[in-house]
């Protein structure tokens, strides 16, 4: 894929694959090319990928793209590569000759696994959605048709890592039992909750990523989020995210867990066909400030290594929760997804349960030898 015309095609196949799909949200389409940009996205200061169209009878059919993640290769010396942004009709052979594509570049390189879809690193929208295709994708998180989990295990591969995302009722008041622990957590608890600022909402976000990868650093496939990559999410979340939905724990003035939640972006930009241009920030402007938004994503949620396995540590993500139910109240949201959980990460799963969350997606991670 080389051309200005191959990009856009690149853009558009998505359009004509959901065509018919209620469900799926358009992603912008400024956001969407920045991604094949290897000059401009941070994922290719440490990466490198290439990206292919398969065309049949001169109509683009499918679309893949295949990564060699450093940091990732670095970390875990398994050879693994990754492919990426994959998009195709319901065929077999569309799927098996865009995975052959990924896999012999890949091959080219050294590496001897494929795992996927990484778009483009874990820290960005991962996986293939196989659960919970009625609900419309969060921002951040990824849609898919029902056949491509079929057709990718039919090209070979199988189960790396199941994701789940959950969903929280915000005017659902907590249980009286779990509410009663937690009050008791937290009185006995020297723990102090605070929230980012407007005037100190960069420095308040690195501190939080700074935070988050300590957190995530010995869990599967983890790497860490860049400083570059720190400030590429800065100004995507700048224009919209509300600087009370960051909150820190601190002990003796130090933070150790951190928790934030961005507006659900999608529900903005639903049915502008990707584009903000000319009118369409007229329509996201109303949709925000005018019908408000009714559904949020928390995005970032960790405890320090350290604090990990203590009760506190362990109690401190839902005492941060049950901290933005008023202040996500009072801005609208009804729902917020908790998003991606890890399907091994069973002390959090359980406690979500048990707090009434409904585990609503699943999202799927592939691998295969090459």
């Amino acid at each position: 894929m080389t051309t200005a015309a191959d990009r856009q095609a690149f853009l558009n196949l998505p359009r004509r694959i959901y065509a018919d799909d209620p469900h799926w949200v358009e992603p912008l389409r400024k956001e969407e090319a920045k991604r094949l940009d290897q000059h401009r996205h941070p994922f290719y200061e440490h990466g490198e990928g290439a990206f292919w169209l398969l065309r049949k009878h001169g109509k683009v059919v499918g679309r893949i793209g295949a990564l060699v993640n450093r940091l990732h290769i670095e970390k875990y010396q398994d050879g693994a590569g990754h492919f990426a942004l994959l998009e195709a009709i319901d065929e077999q052979a569309v799927f098996d000759a865009l995975f052959e594509a990924a896999a012999n570049w890949l091959r080219e390189r050294g590496l001897s696994r494929m795992l996927g879809p990484f778009n483009l690193s874990i820290n960005e929208e991962l996986g293939v959605l196989v659960d919970g295709f009625d609900h419309p994708p969060m921002v951040g998180m990824g849609h898919a048709r029902p056949y491509y989990a079929a057709r990718i295990e039919a090209a070979g591969f199988t189960k790396a890592k199941d994701l789940y995302a959950f969903l929280s009722d915000l005017q659902r008041p907590m249980p009286d039992a779990w509410q009663d622990r937690f009050v008791a957590v937290s009185e006995r608890s020297e723990a102090e909750l605070s929230a980012a600022t407007r005037r100190t909402l960069f420095e308040d976000l690195r501190r939080a990523i700074e935070i988050y990868n300590d957190a995530w650093s010995e869990n599967w496939g983890s790497v860490p989020i860049t400083e570059s990559e720190t400030v590429e999410l800065y100004k995507a979340v700048k224009p919209v995210i509300a600087p009370q939905a960051i909150v820190f724990a601190a002990l003796h003035g130090r933070a150790f867990a951190i928790l934030a939640c961005i507006p659900n972006i999608n529900e903005a930009i639903r049915g502008l066909r990707g584009r903000l241009l000319p009118f369409g920030w007229l329509t996201v402007l109303w949709r925000f400030r005018i019908r408000r938004l009714k559904t949020g994503r928390i995005f970032l949620l960790g405890v320090r290594k350290q604090a990990q396995g203590t009760l506190i540590g362990s109690m401190m993500p839902f005492l941060m929760i049950e901290s933005l139910r008023d202040a996500a109240r009072d801005y609208g949201f009804r729902w917020a997804e908790l998003s991606w959980i890890l399907e091994d990460n069973q002390n959090i799963i359980r406690y979500l349960e048990a707090a009434g969350c409904e585990r609503y997606k699943t999202y799927r991670i592939y691998e295969t030898a090459l």
